[in-house]
């Protein structure tokens, strides 16, 4: 099973998937198709993720503990034993689950408080001395005779930048864009020059991250506790008197 958060809608087969929203997908097929077509990518929080599994392994070992009680020998003569020794697994289970939801809403929030640090630290240094050289070019293509050769010599110049003159071309980019203007060709140029810039801003990953937390801030961890407490609750009746539903 894999998180995956969509970036834009996504129809496979007749599922759709909405964007902005994380689903749990098993098939592969789905997977490999959705982040293909660029319209989702795989959720990766190891520290959530292990949050997620603990609840798991909590519900595991609790069924296990349950079963070897209701079924062991041991207690054949001491029924109030047995009913006790279950009462306790059923309310030491309840409380690590408790626990570990507080975890996973404290880990979000630690998460949360990471990335927007990360995406203050990360604003992008610019170069008074390329910001120079930049002016220069654009009024140098504003009546330039071969705009296209200029915008490659230019490109070659920008691909030996060191990151901070990068990211004054990026902050700078409409410049290029107004020099440039209709012309095809040279915005096929400009276009390369954009995808070399933008590689030195890592802000739109960091938004992706932030995103992704919001929707995780939806989806409750210990589900897989209240579904089993729902279940236990409803066994034996009818199912047009079963209540409650499942998240």
């Amino acid at each position: 099973m894999t998180k995956l958060f969509f970036t834009g809608e996504h129809v496979e087969g007749d599922n759709r998937y909405s964007s902005g929203n994380i689903y749990d997908i098993q098939e592969t097929h789905v997977q490999e198709s959705a982040i293909s077509a660029g319209k989702a990518v795989k959720v990766d929080f190891p520290k959530l993720d292990t949050v997620s599994a603990t609840v798991d392994s909590l519900i595991n070992r609790y069924k296990a503990t349950k079963q070897h009680l209701e079924t062991s020998p041991r207690y054949a003569d001491m029924e109030s034993e047995r009913a006790y020794q279950l009462e306790q697994i059923e309310e030491q289970l309840k409380a690590d689950i408790a626990k570990a939801g507080e975890d996973y809403t404290l880990e979000l929030a630690v998460l949360e408080k990471e990335l927007a640090q990360e995406a203050v630290q990360s604003t992008l240094k610019t170069d008074e001395q390329a910001l120079q050289f930049l002016n220069n070019t654009v009024a140098q293509l504003s009546y330039s005779d071969d705009l296209l050769g200029d915008l490659q010599l230019l490109q070659i110049k920008i691909n030996g930048m060191n990151a901070e003159g990068k990211a004054t071309v990026l902050a700078n980019f409409g410049k290029l864009v107004k020099a440039v203007g209709d012309n095809k060709e040279a915005g096929a140029v400009l276009k390369s020059i954009l995808s070399t810039v933008k590689k030195v801003d890592n802000t739109a990953q960091i938004d992706l991250k932030l995103r992704q937390l919001q929707a995780l801030k939806g989806h409750d961890v210990t589900a897989p506790y209240h579904r089993m407490q729902l279940l236990k609750e409803n066994v034996g009746k009818m199912p047009n008197v079963i209540e409650g539903g499942l998240e």
